[in-house]
């Protein structure tokens, strides 16, 4: 299932990326925090990378909010474009796939895969802009 995890006491092992309403200040697993699996932040992470140039996967980058609306408008260009039922073996182009199978394995669900992630997306769009509001950095922890 694509989408983003809530509940911390829902977390199944430790291979999360963990997105921080705040700058880290030395724990993670925080209960204001929302987690993607791997997978499913990878999808998105090629945002991240084009809008934070020091983006770093397996360390905590600690992200202002003006970068968050530039990452916002991107995660906004990758969910039209996905709104506008892309060839299949086109989405390289845009979404990220950490691992060897992942492309493979979104298209073997292709169409349910593609609602979850612009659903994902959308859901992710609002909590951003809803801590916004409050944080002056809202930071992602990596693996």
């Amino acid at each position: 299932m694509i989408a983003i995890t809530y509940d911390v006491s829902t977390l199944e092992d430790n291979c999360y990326i963990e997105v921080l309403p705040d700058k880290y200040k030395v724990k993670c697993w925080n209960t204001s925090s929302i987690f993607f699996t791997e997978e499913n932040f990878g999808y998105i992470m090629p945002a991240f990378e084009k809008c934070y140039k020091k983006f770093d996967y397996y360390d905590v980058n600690e992200i202002d909010i003006e970068t968050w609306k530039l990452i916002i408008w991107e995660l906004e260009k990758m969910k039209q474009y996905l709104s506008d039922n892309p060839n299949p073996h086109s989405l390289k182009d845009v979404l990220g796939f950490l691992f060897l199978n992942s492309e493979e394995q979104f298209l073997e669900n292709y169409d349910i895969n593609l609602k979850q992630l612009i659903s994902m997306i959308t859901e992710f769009q609002s909590w951003i802009n809803e801590k916004s509001v409050s944080a002056k950095f809202i930071s992602v922890l990596g693996m």
